[in-house]
């Protein structure tokens, strides 16, 4: 049987992965010189009333391939002929991936890789849910490895946008200078992330017409669609108040996780979509 390990980013429900045999391998937050298992969405308001409360801007760190070791030898106990793909975020934002393949390596004549998502965020958990849906259809492993994850990766996007620009100037993402003018303008950046790339698709004023632009910039045949938000969700009913103007319909809200959201920033919101695709 085939089985899937992801890491904390993707967000994926406790519920889920439990009922899937998803196993889970967390990243760390460092803030003020406390460690936070990212964890799952029940985790996820302490550490963001830490970050909303403090000065300070976190880092994170990476598991080591010992942790990887360690849930690949739980889902052998599971099963000892079990097939494992293993997923990470998107190497152009941790190198998680590295630690993966280290580990992978070490169970040789196994059926297991290890794979960059090229995702992030709610993105990686569209990823796994696909994927799960793939395998309860008997898809193989090889099927799954070499045709579905690459078309997936091309089909998968997030879209959001920061509610301040001080997270991403704290972080070194943007300048102070950028940050400031933006602040003063009321400037709000469309960025997007797809397939390990980030780009700003959009410059506008005000979060309406941010939000009408995210959903401009939509693929017209959606497969799966997640309104996601930082922690605080004030804009939320905005957003899902413009998709049902529009006739689109969404799979569900979701908190984004910890490590993408400390470093996008409190009350960002985004869309996580799938375009329709075929294998």
């Amino acid at each position: 049987m085939i089985h899937i390990i992801a890491d904390s980013t993707f967000g994926v429900p406790k519920s889920y992965a439990e009922s899937n045999g998803i196993k889970i391998v967390n990243l760390k937050l460092i803030l003020d010189d406390k460690v936070t298992e990212e964890g799952f969405e029940e985790n996820y308001e302490e550490f963001y009333v830490r970050l909303k409360n403090s000065k300070s801007f976190p880092s994170t760190s990476q598991p080591s391939p010992e942790d990887f070791v360690d849930k690949i030898k739980e889902v052998y106990a599971e099963d000892s002929e079990a097939e494992i793909i293993i997923l990470t975020i998107s190497q152009a934002l941790s190198g998680t991936i590295n630690a993966a393949t280290l580990a992978a390596r070490e169970f040789e004549g196994k059926k297991i890789v290890a794979i960059d998502s090229a995702q992030a965020a709610t993105c990686g958990r569209i990823l796994v849910e696909e994927l799960v849906d793939l395998i309860k259809k008997g898809k193989t492993f090889d099927e799954i490895v070499n045709k579905a994850i690459p078309v997936l990766k091309e089909s998968l996007e997030i879209q959001f946008v920061p509610e301040t620009m001080e997270y991403l100037k704290r972080g070194g993402r943007i300048g102070k200078l950028a940050a400031t003018l933006a602040s003063i303008l009321k400037i709000k950046p469309v960025f997007s992330f797809k397939n390990g790339m980030i780009s700003i698709k959009k410059k506008v004023l005000g979060i309406g017409k941010a939000i009408s632009d995210m959903i401009a910039l939509l693929p017209q045949k959606l497969k799966k669609l997640y309104v996601c938000y930082i922690y605080d969700d004030t804009n939320v009913d905005a957003i899902k108040k413009k998709l049902e103007q529009s006739n689109i319909k969404y799979d569900g809200v979701v908190n984004v996780t910890p490590v993408f959201g400390s470093h996008v920033g409190i009350g960002a919101i985004g869309l996580a979509s799938l375009e329709a695709y075929e294998i």
